[in-house]
């Protein structure tokens, strides 16, 4: 008879997705909780409903409860997972375990209900699983360098939190490098829907990257609910495309020789992992998780000074050698098996 698990979430992302591939796998029936982010108090209000119907459905016929960040959301199937006697879990994967001071940004940025239900939700519940080890203790780096306060312990006066890394995992086999492809330029990806995302990506550095070598195109995926020139004065050689899907993703990273990430937070980016299993070439900001990533496969970088730097490594005659080592990389590291066994190891 197949075991029961609930996953809650907002936005049923790749990596929600993922995890409910796992738990099927490992022949489990997956209840889920849906609690889309929503604006007026009337649509705050149904969602707290549903999520008490739910998790006294779900939650009581389940083996685990599995929470994909921390917020509104997860505070009534936590409750509902002590009442039962359930497991439960609260997956970190960035937005959760830090403040951006300077782009108001984080779910500790303002003191009020909104954090205070953070903070018991990560006393009460039985294990939080953090996708880099930086969101744990923090990020000293990003500390220096941009006076963000992250790590899950930076918001809890609870010493008995039993936290573990539990790093995401990656399909290699459908993002695979195709050496058929010829590959040129530099991709940089997410979801650019307001200026301060511009800033938390580093979009002005790639900007000024790419207006230092104007004969490479460069681009820039996710643009969505702005126009990113309205905020920079793009350079020539800088292209902007909307929010793409799987398969289109796919088919940038595989035509790119190069991926940049340039953030001043992030988790474990999704996005150079992919990136990396299709042959492109990282560039990344040596903040939290992205050092991990790319180890010695590309460059890593410290300020706008290293721009120069950059350069001369994006004009190094570098070809399929070096895409396959960065490929070899992740498969090695991030391969969703590892998440797989992972995840099996702590619900069983």
């Amino acid at each position: 008879m197949k075991k029961n698990a609930t996953i809650v979430y907002t936005i049923k992302r790749s990596f929600v997705k993922s995890d409910i591939s796992i738990l099927e796998a490992l022949d489990y029936n997956v209840f889920q909780i849906q609690s889309p982010p929503k604006k007026t108090v009337l649509a705050f209000v149904i969602n707290r409903i549903k999520e008490k119907i739910k998790s006294i459905y779900y939650v009581s016929r389940s083996k685990i409860l599995i929470i994909w960040f921390n917020d509104y959301h997860a505070f009534i199937p936590i409750l509902f997972s002590k009442l039962f006697l359930k497991k439960s879990v609260i997956v970190v994967g960035g937005y959760d375990a830090i403040v951006d001071e300077q782009n108001q940004h984080g779910l500790f940025f303002n003191t009020g209900l909104r954090s205070i239900l953070a903070k018991i939700n990560y006393s009460l519940v039985s294990e939080i699983w953090v996708v880099h080890k930086s969101l744990e203790k923090g990020c000293s780096y990003a500390k220096e360098k941009f006076n963000i306060i992250s790590g899950v312990r930076s918001f809890s006066n609870n010493k008995n939190l039993l936290i573990k890394e539990i790093n995401t995992g990656y399909d290699t086999r459908f993002w695979n490098y195709d050496t058929r492809s010829e590959k040129t330029g530099v991709l940089t990806a997410a979801f650019f829907s307001d200026e301060r995302v511009i800033n938390i990506k580093g979009l002005k550095v790639f900007n000024k990257l790419a207006s230092l070598v104007p004969e490479v195109p460069f681009t820039i995926v996710g643009e969505t609910k702005i126009q990113i020139d309205n905020f920079l004065d793009l350079s020539p050689n800088v292209n902007v495309i909307g929010v793409q899907t799987k398969t289109q993703m796919k088919d940038l990273y595989q035509k790119h020789k190069f991926y940049f990430q340039g953030s001043r937070l992030e988790g474990l980016p999704n996005s150079v992992c992919e990136a990396m299993l299709c042959g492109c070439l990282p560039i990344g900001s040596r903040v939290f998780g992205i050092p991990d990533i790319i180890g010695n496969t590309g460059i890593l970088f410290d300020t706008e000074k290293d721009l120069d730097q950059i350069k001369d490594y994006i004009m190094l005659d570098t070809g399929e050698k070096e895409s396959k080592f960065a490929r070899n990389r992740i498969i090695s590291k991030f391969d969703i098996s590892r998440r797989t066994e992972k995840i099996k190891e702590n619900i069983d």
